[in-house]
């Protein structure tokens, strides 16, 4: 178990060393942390913003399509925006993950799998558009997009009863240097490219990346040492922790 302390003082450490790794390098999913599975009210504020943005922007959409090409009809047209804002989720969501996958281990194991869930909804929206034409399954399969695509990365829950914004603050952070490192890594291979083998900035450069992927590494596992300590890391040990 990591205490507070240890992870403030490792932080602090970090930002004297790599100040710039806490300037402009922004993490896109966790920004809500909730305990357990339901924390209150708080845990409607995702849904809520999901609804204003994306419910309104299929309604205006969907306004435009008919506008636009009368001979879809109305459901059809509806159907089309909803099915634009999948495709939405479906590109955003790679980027998202791609940045899990480089600084949190335990959320990476847990949403890897959202595009091939994304792909199923799609599917199946194409074909309610071109043959079922139920308004009933597309606002099931828009409830699923909005849950897989917006909730989930927007909301992180399973924290401990004892966790505090402050861990929260340590864990997002920490998650900050672990992607600006793996960032830093892919520049200076990039670098590398260029450089003849023989040059001294070549050399340079190859003791630079070793430092960063040591960094990388060790930030990568202290990120998953403080989601043991402050969350439980999958559902299985949440429901063994109520029922003791």
């Amino acid at each position: 178990m990591i205490k507070d302390k240890q992870a403030a003082l490792f932080l602090e450490q970090l930002k004297l060393l790599h100040p710039a790794a806490f300037k402009r390098n922004y993490i896109f999913y966790g920004m809500m942390k909730t305990k357990g599975m339901l924390d209150e009210l708080k845990e409607l504020i995702p849904w809520i913003l999901a609804a204003m943005i994306f419910v309104s922007i299929s309604m205006s959409l969907g306004a435009y399509f008919q506008s636009a090409w009368p001979h879809l009809g109305k459901f059809r047209a509806e159907g089309l925006a909803v099915l634009a804002i999948m495709l939405f989720f479906m590109l955003i969501a790679p980027l998202i993950i791609k940045q899990m996958k480089h600084s949190s281990i335990s959320l990476y194991k847990q949403l890897c799998n959202t595009p091939l869930k994304l792909a199923g909804i799609i599917l199946l929206q194409a074909l309610n558009i071109a043959y079922i034409e139920s308004g009933f399954l597309q606002s099931v399969l828009f409830f699923f997009t909005m849950s897989f695509g917006f909730v989930r990365f927007y909301k992180e829950n399973l924290f401990r009863e004892h966790s505090d914004n402050l861990q929260f603050h340590y864990l997002q952070e920490t998650r900050r240097i672990c992607f600006w490192s793996y960032k830093q890594i892919l520049r200076l291979k990039f670098q590398l490219f260029f450089c003849k083998r023989s040059a001294d900035r070549a050399q340079f450069l190859k003791q630079k990346l070793k430092q960063l992927q040591e960094l990388h590494a060790q930030t990568m596992r202290f990120e998953n040492q403080l989601c043991k300590s402050f969350k439980h890391t999958n559902l299985d040990t949440y429901l063994d922790e109520l029922m003791k």
